[in-house]
């Protein structure tokens, strides 16, 4: 493993987790004294200062220690470990690095809901400075998906959603936003505490301004609101999926890079990549067996995972070794060394290496990790064209490989620019922290794309499909997709 930046996006799932999982209620938990609190702020800062490979790289540290300063005045009693977790993300989301975060709170938000507490069921996406509801609010039907939200509580939008993006990770506004989409209730939950209600200034399609409430509702109300207001989904991205489409045009759905069959027992998911090679090997049999001229690789909202899942699909198809990066620059620490302590690699593997190159350096070293190069898949290949979807929820790993497939003219890149970004601080890794024992992700290393651009930019197709904001019953992204290809062998 080199990449090992699995994008849970610390908020990502939650709206997933909330519409379809039963939660098991939780004995009440006590709360976090301001001692308590004070500890772990200060083993925070000062743990990110010192493992996160640049935690200055978007915020200076004038700022940063400003930041600090006010967090440590505002604690002055007892708080929840909800109120807890949401401040000690505010110092980790600071630093504009989207591998930095706490996923604490949304398990706060979600036990919370479990015990019966309520959320704002609000979720919206921002196109071109304009907010648009995804989904209907509230069982009447008075503010329906697709109208645009002009003000909430009487705040423009925009502004109350940066209000919002305050605990959540990410390099820019397009990745703040693109994670709203899918979190905004919990994100709201943490940052402005528990909403009985909001009032919300929209405006129909005809251009009619009218003013609503949104009740905040329990997770029983809000199921039986997707129950009668269901949104589309054109499919179930978490899947791995492989089918000819006919006109020997071929479709693959990797799915994320990292193992869906084994359950995590951590922060981290499993990298045992057996079936996933397995389902490469009889995905690319059919498609030589089929004679296949096209092949569109889709990368919509997937969270990423490690590139020893990704570069074995590249290589399928690559006519030129390659690797996910031009330069892979690490950050020595205590923090990382103990983590990998606890590892057990196999001698030989890319983890050993990464442990004994962590050994051999001081603490506070940044030095450069040589990666191997991959070599194109012995034996028969796939040689016909490959495009690859994209879109905003293309996350971490996801980003990097369409990164890595654009800039060696592997294949040709089709959707909506990523709102992660290729050149990226990544290779996540965790320390707890002593009081409340909330785990901590940061990452230890730099990522430069394999062009070089260092720009804070995310991978920018050659063939832009916009997304529309209510899907349609049929994927018509992907009709458009291959109406491209159709149109590209002219």
């Amino acid at each position: 493993m080199i990449f090992s930046t699995v994008s849970t996006r610390w908020l990502a799932a939650a709206a997933i987790l909330l519409a379809f999982l039963v939660f098991p209620c939780r004995a009440d938990q006590p709360g976090v004294t301001a001692e308590a609190l004070r500890e772990d702020l200060a083993v925070l800062y000062t743990t990110l200062q010192e493992a996160h490979y640049d935690l200055y790289a978007h915020r200076s540290k004038d700022e940063y220690d400003a930041l600090y300063r006010t967090m440590l005045a505002s604690i002055d009693g007892p708080v929840t470990r909800a109120e807890a977790a949401a401040l000690l993300q505010r110092v980790t989301a600071y630093g504009k690095i989207g591998h930095a975060r706490i996923d604490q709170g949304v398990k706060e938000f979600l036990a919370s809901l479990s015990d019966g507490g309520m959320m704002l069921p609000l979720f919206m996406r921002v196109v071109d400075g304009r907010a648009y509801l995804l989904r209907a609010p509230d069982l009447d039907g008075r503010l329906r998906a697709g109208t645009e939200v002009l003000r909430v509580d009487g705040e423009p939008v925009l502004a109350w959603l940066e209000r919002v993006s305050n605990v959540v990770s990410a390099e820019r506004p397009y990745m703040a936003l693109a994670q709203l989409e899918e979190s905004l209730p919990a994100a709201a939950w943490l940052e402005l505490g528990p909403r009985a209600s909001v009032r919300v200034t929209a405006r129909n399609a005809d251009g009619r301004t009218f003013e609503e409430t949104v009740d905040a509702l329990s997770l029983a109300e809000f199921r039986v609101l997707s129950r009668l207001r269901p949104t589309t989904r054109v499919a179930d991205f978490n899947t791995r999926e492989f089918r000819l489409l006919g006109e020997d045009i071929a479709y693959l759905r990797p799915g994320p890079f990292f193992n869906t069959e084994a359950a995590s027992d951590g922060p981290a998911p499993s990298y045992e990549d057996s079936a996933f090679r397995r389902f490469l090997d009889d995905a690319f049999g059919k498609i030589l067996a089929a004679g296949t001229r096209d092949l569109i690789i889709d990368l919509r909202n997937n969270p990423g995972g490690d590139n020893s899942f990704s570069d074995p699909m590249v290589a399928w198809f690559a006519d030129e070794p390659f690797r996910f990066a031009s330069r892979f620059m690490l950050k020595a620490s205590a923090a990382t060394k103990a983590y990998y302590a606890k590892q057990e690699p196999e001698e030989g593997d890319m983890l050993a290496k990464l442990i004994a190159a962590e050994i051999a350096q001081p603490n506070g070293t940044r030095y450069a990790f040589e990666l191997p190069m991959v070599p194109p898949r012995e034996g028969k290949r796939y040689e016909g064209r490959v495009y690859v979807l994209v879109n905003r929820h293309s996350y971490s790993n996801a980003t990097t490989t369409a990164a890595l497939i654009q800039d060696y003219g592997f294949g040709t890149i089709v959707g909506e620019e990523t709102a992660d970004v290729p050149t990226t601080y990544a290779s996540v890794v965790y320390f707890d922290l002593p009081k409340t024992g909330i785990t901590v992700t940061y990452p230890k290393s730099y990522i430069v794309r394999p062009s070089g651009d260092e720009r804070v930019r995310g991978v920018v197709p050659t063939h832009r499909i916009v997304e529309p904001v209510i899907p349609p019953a049929t994927d018509i992204v992907l009709e458009r997709a291959v109406k491209l290809v159709r149109a590209q062998r002219r």
